[in-house]
């Protein structure tokens, strides 16, 4: 049989169902960054959004609980200490991310966000014992080496937005890292559950704690046009994490991952063309590579003996 053998059609067909749900969580995952904008344009701050796309996420899981008849059973988790730590983490990140939102150009803000896995490939050795390889090393050193030509400090002032964008993306990283811990007991519907339901509880104790120490006035319903775009957060910021979970029950993660990079030259347009945002060559180049930093450490990995 030739080694240059076409693909089975099934094989293909897998392959572009692939393509289409990381069609969908591209799409989403940029939708969620124009409504957050939307949102905050109307006055509401990073900490409201992140608890409204919170309380709007698991009103939508509990109607799908509710439709499903999935049994509350299967909601527990085998290991909630490590729930709570990972949604502590989440949620910082979460609002690091809406914060530097409207303070730094989407495409430095992607830019940024994709270093999360080089990140994970540094903090995995110490959190939970993974080897800390010739190649991950290699590949953080050159993803890092693509964030200072996207910030260049020294250079050009810091944006107000860039420390909240670096915190986002090692929490991002740190979320990564203890999801796959949370996996060998739970499944991902669990997992998703609980970091909406604890994500609520965070947010709404920060809120009424500030407001108890006398900051802020307390959670409050915006109006419909600000909830409009508050649904919008929270309904594609579910079906961003929904499609790229199909999208990896459809093809291997060194096809799927690959893919999420398109979201930063798609990000960069939606910038210039929604928001007038400069096409800053500097950003592009060092998102560029970032994301062939990424490329590199998913073809070690690939490599790497099981």
């Amino acid at each position: 049989m030739s080694v240059e053998a076409k693909a089975p059609p099934d094989e293909r067909g897998r392959l572009v169902w692939a393509v289409v749900w990381m069609v969908g969580a591209l799409v989403s995952f940029t939708l969620v960054a124009i409504a957050g904008r939307g949102a905050a344009a109307r006055g509401l701050d990073a900490l409201h959004i992140a608890v409204w796309r919170t309380l709007i996420g698991l009103f939508i899981l509990v109607v799908v609980v509710a439709v499903k008849g999935v049994p509350l059973g299967g909601l527990r988790s085998q290991r909630p200490g490590l729930q709570v730590v990972r949604n502590l983490i989440h949620f910082t990140a979460q609002f690091s991310w809406l914060y530097a939102l409207t303070r730094m150009t989407l495409a430095e803000l992607t830019a940024i966000e994709f270093t999360a896995p080089i990140w994970v490939a540094l903090l995995a050795p110490f959190l939970i014992g993974e080897r800390l390889t010739t190649i991950r090393l290699a590949t953080a050193v050159f993803g890092f080496a693509g964030v200072l030509i996207v910030l260049r400090p020294g250079a050009i002032p810091l944006s107000a937005g860039t420390p909240f964008a670096i915190v986002a993306a090692i929490g991002f990283a740190l979320s990564m890292i203890t999801t796959k811990r949370l996996l060998r007991g739970d499944n991902a519907f669990t997992i998703l559950f609980w970091m909406q339901g604890l994500q609520v509880v965070i947010g709404l104790a920060v809120i009424y704690g500030g407001y108890a120490l006398g900051f802020g006035r307390g959670l409050f319903v915006p109006d419909p046009v600000t909830l409009g775009w508050l649904a919008g957060v929270g309904l594609f910021g579910l079906t961003a994490h929904y499609s790229l979970a199909k999208a990896f029950t459809f093809a291997d993660a060194i096809i799927v991952a690959p893919m999420d990079f398109l979201r930063l030259p798609l990000i960069a347009a939606v910038g210039l063309l929604v928001y007038a945002e400069p096409l800053d060559p500097w950003v592009l180049v060092g998102g560029i590579i970032v994301v062939l930093s990424n490329l590199l450490n998913l073809r070690g990995e690939r490599r790497a003996p099981a």
